[in-house]
Parts: C-alpha cells; sequence; structure tokens
C-alpha cells in the first residue's frame, strides 16, 4: 500500500514542509498555482492508462483518479490522475501556448519531501511532449545525470536536480517550467501555436527490456516498481506562463488597436493593420483547429461554417502576434 501512504505523506507535507526556503527540493525556478505569469490552465485532458507494472501485466492498469483532475488549477494532493507504467496523457487548451520570454507552461505534479533529507524527495517523472497540430509530437530533449545502479525502488527518495526537462522535478504544489525556445529551431513544429501537450510516464527501471532512456540513451533510474491503482505520474495540472491574451501586441510588447465583430454571424474582421499580412488559427475551447490560412488587415474571415459558441482566433505576424476572443451566433 506504499503508493496510497505517497497520497497520504504528500497531505502531510503540504501542512508541514514550511517555507519555499526550507524546501530544498524547490528552487528559482519552480512555479507555484498563484505565479502572476500564469494565464489559463489546460481545458482538456484524455488519458490512455498504463500497467500497474510494465513487467507484469497480469496485473492490470492503473486506475487511481479522473482527467477532469488534470484540467484547471492544482487541487489538493489526491486531485490527481495517475498515469501507470508508459500511461500517456494529452493535454488541450483554450488558445494556443506561444513562445515568449521565458518559461512557456509548467507541469504539476504531487512528490513530496524526504522528511530526514529535504534535498531528496519521493518523485516520479514524465516526458513531455508538445504539437502544433495535434499530429506530429516533438519531444523536449530530457536527460537524467544520476547513478545507473542500485536500482530506486518504490520506496526510495531521489535527488531532482538529476533530472532535467522531465516533468515531476518539483514536490506537490511547483510546478516544472518549459521553455518552447529549446524547440524553436524544430521542422514541422510552430512554436508560437502550440495546440497540445503530451505527457508520457517515465518507467523508471533500470532492465532495458523494459526502462525509458534520456536523450542519450541513458536509462532513467526513479522509483520502480509502482504496482497500485496509483501508480506512475500522477497528473496534477498543466499551467500556461506568459501567453498573450485577448489583444494583438507587437513584439516590444506595445498594444496594438483591433477591431472584431463581436458576436459575430458570418464573417469576422481584423481593423487596424491595413496592408499587413497575417497567419491565422482558429480554435474553439478545447484548443482544436476549426480554420487556418493567411489574411490582410481589413479582410472578413468566413465563420458561418463555425457552430456557435466561444472561439480564439491566434494571430502572427509582421512582428505582431497575439489572440483575439469571439462569440459565433
Amino acid at each position: 500500500m506504499y503508493k496510497y501512504s505517497k497520497i497520504l505523506l504528500s497531505i502531510l507535507s503540504t501542512l508541514c514542509i514550511g517555507p519555499v526556503w526550507a524546501q530544498h527540493n524547490v528552487d528559482a525556478n519552480a512555479i507555484i498555482p498563484t505565479d502572476t505569469r500564469i494565464s489559463g490552465w489546460a481545458t482538456g485532458c484524455t488519458v490512455q492508462r498504463g500497467w500497474m507494472d510494465i513487467a507484469d501485466h497480469s496485473q492490470g492498469v492503473v486506475t487511481f483518479g479522473v482527467e477532469a483532475n488534470a484540467t484547471g488549477a492544482p487541487g489538493a494532493s489526491t486531485q490527481v490522475i495517475s498515469l501507470g507504467d508508459s500511461g500517456v496523457a494529452v493535454l488541450t487548451f483554450a488558445t494556443p501556448i506561444q513562445n515568449l520570454d521565458g518559461p512557456d507552461f509548467a507541469v504539476f505534479e504531487n512528490g513530496f519531501l524526504d522528511p530526514e533529507n529535504p534535498q531528496n524527495a519521493f518523485l516520479e517523472f514524465a516526458f513531455v511532449e508538445v504539437s502544433s497540430d495535434g499530429q506530429n509530437y516533438f519531444r523536449f530533449p530530457a536527460q537524467y545525470t544520476g547513478a545507473d545502479t542500485p536500482q530506486c525502488e518504490n520506496s526510495t527518495y531521489v535527488d531532482g536536480t538529476k533530472y532535467h526537462n522531465l516533468a515531476g522535478r518539483y514536490i506537490n504544489g511547483y510546478g516544472t517550467p518549459f521553455d518552447l525556445e529549446e524547440l524553436k529551431n524544430t521542422a514541422g513544429l510552430n512554436v508560437n501555436s502550440i495546440t497540445h501537450v503530451r505527457l508520457i510516464d517515465v518507467v523508471g527501471s533500470i532492465d532495458p527490456l523494459y526502462g525509458s532512456a534520456d536523450k542519450d540513451g541513458k536509462l532513467v533510474n526513479d522509483p520502480y516498481p509502482s504496482a497500485f491503482a496509483s501508480g506512475g505520474f500522477d497528473l496534477s495540472a498543466v499551467a500556461v506562463l506568459n501567453r498573450i491574451s485577448n489583444g494583438i501586441k507587437d513584439l516590444n510588447g506595445a498594444p496594438l488597436s483591433y477591431i472584431i465583430p463581436n458576436p459575430a454571424t458570418d464573417n469576422v474582421r481584423i481593423e487596424g493593420f491595413a496592408d499587413k499580412n497575417f497567419y491565422y488559427r482558429i480554435v474553439n475551447v478545447l484548443g482544436q483547429e476549426m480554420l487556418s490560412g493567411n489574411i490582410t488587415g481589413g479582410q472578413n474571415i468566413d465563420v458561418s461554417r463555425l457552430t456557435a459558441g466561444n472561439y480564439y482566433i491566434w494571430l502572427s505576424g509582421n512582428n505582431a502576434r497575439g489572440t483575439l476572443k469571439f462569440v459565433k451566433h
């Protein structure tokens, strides 16, 4: 029942570990849920459950939590969804995530400190991938710099500084940040229009038949096995950082004027940008692309085929980018 003890200990950790400066697992890069840079949270989550123990499929898949637990801001340490060994979660957003200054999103898990050595914590990790079309995903280059042996068993505390570009770096209440700048030159990826974030549970086994490898082919050694209903990475939330919302700004941050008929029926129009060319994407509240193309300021965009509801237009071009929200009647 150790894994359930993790849930209970995480609650105690939240209540008892004291201020941030006393939490050696937490550094200046950690993101708190009230960070003023946060402009939104994942609005959709789909999970493919992983195994309780990837080496013994007879035990079945994990069952703890529901997908809705991973949308919105993080709740209690028990308000998570467990992925299990090699489980996958796909998060979507009301508007695309953009590559702006600093980290662009953060992933929250529910790890907890080692009561005897707060440099270490019980942590579980996940690879992080992003997509700008919902089809092709690209992984942040993860790296593990810790010891190859012995196996980190289920009751093992680890040093989070040994795990780079992996979600789960921090204890409950602190998100691991990711900066899209690292992927800006990736062919097939628009880092200024990330519609999906995919998390894949790291199987921490040092057995090459089952374990997960980092970017250099080194097996990631983390607590394994955790053959319980709540095994594997426990996803709490994904925060959006630095998103420009409901307005257009130039790349220096200066606001630009715009007009959009709102509510709209058949057409929407972006004004204030005469003779300026933009690429646009229209997405629904789940982050699903409905329309896209190129537009010149002042031209109409035909939205007559859209069903009634709330939508966002993401614009990029001519040293300006941002999002506009409108209602379709």
